[in-house]
């Protein structure tokens, strides 16, 4: 018979066995050529490309969905709005990867939108964005206008240099709004203009920018700007689409990374995997971090983020996203349409944000998304009202924009997003800064994708992917 310790030290033996049993086994999962951290447009876009190039992935996404902020909330009716990103501007490589897998795109407004300011409704009804700026400008303030952005174009042609002019990388000292409002001969109402086109594209007020990165954005509305487009269905499909062309057994879900080791044979990344809380280990040739700014805090780096890494993530700041979907009754459709045209989106000066129409089949219920920004955005992301408090916020405000349409909303539905989930640079830093270049280049063999590394939009996602993949492929060549 065994003695009682010698059956302990057994017991305990096969114990430990036990434990280490499944994390042998995790060692064991598939390689790939590119492990990638977070299944957003910027790491789909990534394994998009690296398939193409004949390289082998892996998506690990810490949450149960894909697409990051592209999201679509469907309702009953065949009703659907978006969540999270709203529009592909048309500089986005994005369109090319949705072209190539037949995704059909929409476009059905410009890049300026309706106007709301000082309680009055100022409609896009023209054929073009100049004829909507003499619609709320008068002659001179258009003339000044013409003058302002004609050198605003010729500034961000300068932003290809590399390096930056000293005089134009100096205007990072200045905020976007002090900048204007010191230099540009635009008149009150010309800037007001140009603060509310522009704060929900970085979503927190033109003061908190720097004037160097307000050049940078002013590009989508200079001229007759840049065209938004919208996949059809939803933008949900697009994120399915790139998916099915990875292949979903390449992504997986509830995968929440916590370290990532690199040396020069390769990388190891450890991930918990939050439906059953196992530790999981996954290894390949190279790395990219596809998640947003702040994520990067949720892993520990061996060797660890370079200083200059570790400063930029500190400095860089964020803008704030919040959504509400408004089901209303069908006839409140008569306050956006004018000649059986609808006037959305509005850009309100105010807590609705920008007002989009959602999609719903004919004579159902309307649908309005509101997606709010900056110092709004922050309150209702904070959670210090009640939902209760919240819808009357929002209804007040649109009772307040349209009057009567207050008795017809029928509910509200909430999203919100992480404080610091979208990309802003403040008053002393810039996208073109050596900080924000430390965050494009890679760390031995982890890269570093998503929009923050480029600018506030979804074609910074996928132009960073982009950049992570084309030096992957090179660093390989040279291999």
């Amino acid at each position: 018979m065994f003695n009682k310790p010698s059956c302990r030290l057994v017991l305990w033996a096969l114990a430990a066995l036990a434990l280490l049993r499944p994390l042998a086994a995790s060692a064991q999962e598939p390689s790939a050529d590119v492990v990638i951290v977070g299944a957003g447009l910027s790491g789909l876009s990534a394994a998009y490309y690296l398939k193409k190039a004949g390289k082998s992935c892996v998506i690990l996404e810490m949450s149960p969905h894909i697409g990051g902020r592209i999201r679509t909330a469907n309702y009953a009716g065949q009703a659907h709005a978006e969540i999270g990103l709203e529009e592909f501007w048309e500089n986005n490589p994005a369109i090319q990867i949705l072209q190539e897998l037949k995704v059909p795109l929409e476009s059905s407004y410009s890049s300026f939108s309706s106007l709301y300011r000082q309680g009055r409704i100022y409609p896009f009804t023209q054929s073009d964005n100049f004829g909507f700026l003499q619609s709320v400008l008068d002659a001179d303030e258009v003339k000044a206008y013409q003058a302002w952005d004609k050198t605003m174009a010729e500034l961000y042609r300068q932003l290809e240099q590399r390096p930056l002019p000293q005089s134009l990388l100096a205007l990072k000292e200045l905020s976007f709004a002090e900048w204007l409002r010191t230099t540009s001969g635009l008149s009150a109402k010309a800037l007001d203009f140009v603060r509310i086109e522009t704060e929900p594209e970085y979503a927190t007020s033109w003061d908190k920018i720097s004037a160097l990165d307000g050049i940078a954005e002013w590009h989508l509305f200079s001229g007759q700007g840049l065209t938004p487009r919208h996949v059809v269905g939803g933008n949900q499909h697009a994120a399915r689409a790139i998916a099915d062309f990875i292949g979903y057994e390449h992504i997986r879900l509830n995968q929440l990374v916590t370290h990532i080791e690199a040396d020069d044979n390769g990388v190891e990344i450890t991930a918990i995997d939050q439906s059953d809380f196992q530790q999981r280990i996954f290894r390949a040739r190279h790395a990219i971090t596809a998640i947003p700014l702040f994520r990067l805090n949720d892993i520990q780096f061996s060797p660890p983020l370079s200083p200059e890494r570790i400063e930029a993530i500190k400095t860089q700041a964020s803008g704030a996203y919040f959504t509400a979907h408004v089901l209303l009754d069908n006839r409140a459709s008569r306050f956006w349409t004018q000649d059986q045209e609808s006037i959305l989106p509005i850009l309100s000066d105010g807590p609705l944000g920008v007002i989009y129409e959602g999609h719903t089949a004919a004579n159902r219920d309307a649908l309005l998304n509101l997606l709010i920004s900056g110092s709004h955005a922050e309150r209702f992301n904070a959670r210090g009202d009640t939902p209760e408090e919240t819808k009357a916020i929002l209804s007040t405000a649109l009772e307040k924009l349209w009057p009567g349409i207050g008795a017809m909303i029928k509910q509200m539905t909430f999203y919100r997003y992480h404080p610091r989930a979208i990309a802003a640079w403040p008053v002393g830093r810039s996208r073109f800064d050596g900080l924000s270049e430390s965050l494009r280049q890679p760390q031995g063999r982890v890269y570093f994708a998503g929009d923050f590394t480029e600018d506030t939009h979804s074609n910074g996602a996928v132009n960073a992917a982009i950049r992570a993949v084309n030096g992957i492929l090179q660093e390989a060549e040279a291999d």
